[in-house]
């Protein structure tokens, strides 16, 4: 099989490497479709946290398997099954989790070895350009359930990549009010398109307590800081960008005003099944997606770090 193996800081190489091992319980996924996730480009960009090179990166997938009808995604957490948090049905928070992509092969290549039960048929008619976008949905889909996120709620969306777009998008099609904040032009632009009523050109434009929710999709402490600000008194705000591990929150703020701030890491397979429905029935525009062949995959890293004004989602193809 061909895939991209990243080698530590930002050299990522197409090589020539043996078809996966199966483990029991295993099929083999043929690669039609992968996207470049935000959390993909963190080791790229010299945070890896528990990567370790070489590494095949990527857990946004759609694909195929021999002998099967149909195209599949695939749930790219793996999971006990037995610890107290699996029971309960969140896997996201699993004890013993792993992550294709990140502690596991991941999907930038031609073939990947996932667990059977892994696997979600998608919809007939549905664009695989479309259903690829199920994982970074996913997350935003958790932080709507989770927190209670209504119709006619007003929601502060904090970063118009991937994740942030796809948020507004979600919140304005379920009934939501949308604030999008967001630094590149083109990208609020977008964010208009996805349904947000109002875009922010800087965080220091958030008004004070506009919102009874945000959804940080950065993760910054510049980011934190304008969620929290921006929600009202008993507002709550949705941390799901990783993009800094550490940092300073406002606590005084936080406890004067009752604020909630919750961690929201990845999605349930319930969340993730909700998510690919939710596609199939409300599907987004596709103009704004970037498709490169896997063999161009360290020119679309690239492209995504130094270019972000003219490209803001890069799918890599295998054929």
């Amino acid at each position: 099989m061909r895939a991209l193996v990243w080698h530590g800081d930002t050299r990522i190489d197409l090589e020539d490497l043996p078809a996966p091992p199966l483990a029991t319980g295993e099929v083999v996924l043929e690669v039609e479709l992968a996207g470049i996730c935000g959390s993909d480009m963190h080791p790229y960009r010299g945070h890896p946290g528990p990567r370790h090179p070489p590494l095949i990166l990527g857990h946004e997938v759609v694909g195929s398997v021999a002998d099967r009808p149909g195209r599949f995604t695939v749930f790219p957490l793996v999971t006990c099954g037995r610890c107290r948090r699996c029971l309960a049905e969140e896997e996201n928070l699993c004890e013993r989790r792993h992550l294709l992509g990140l502690d596991l092969p991941g999907v930038f290549a031609t073939q990947v070895a996932v667990r059977e039960d892994a696997l979600l048929p998608i919809p007939d008619g549905l664009d695989s350009r479309i259903a690829v976008l199920v994982e970074p949905l996913a997350a935003s889909l958790s932080a709507w359930r989770v927190d209670g996120i209504a119709a006619g709620d007003s929601v502060l969306v904090v970063g118009g990549g991937p994740i942030g777009l796809l948020a507004v998008y979600l919140c304005a099609q379920r009934g939501a009010r949308v604030v999008c904040a967001e630094p590149v032009a083109e990208r609020r632009v977008l964010a208009e398109r996805f349904g947000a009523s109002e875009v922010l050109a800087e965080t220091s434009a958030v008004r004070p307590e506009q919102a009874d929710f945000a959804i940080d999709a950065v993760g910054v402490e510049q980011t934190w800081r304008a969620a929290i600000g921006g929600v009202r008194p008993g507002g709550t705000v949705a941390l799901v960008g990783l993009g800094q591990a550490e940092g300073v929150m406002p606590a005084a703020d936080l406890v004067r005003r009752g604020v909630t701030v919750r961690g929201h890491y990845a999605y349930t397979r319930a969340d993730f099944e909700e998510a690919l429905g939710f596609l199939a029935e409300t599907p987004p525009p596709l103009d704004w997606l970037t498709v490169m062949g896997l063999s161009e995959g360290a020119e679309g890293f690239r492209r995504l770090v130094e270019e972000p004004n003219s490209v803001t989602k890069v799918l890599l193809a295998t054929r």
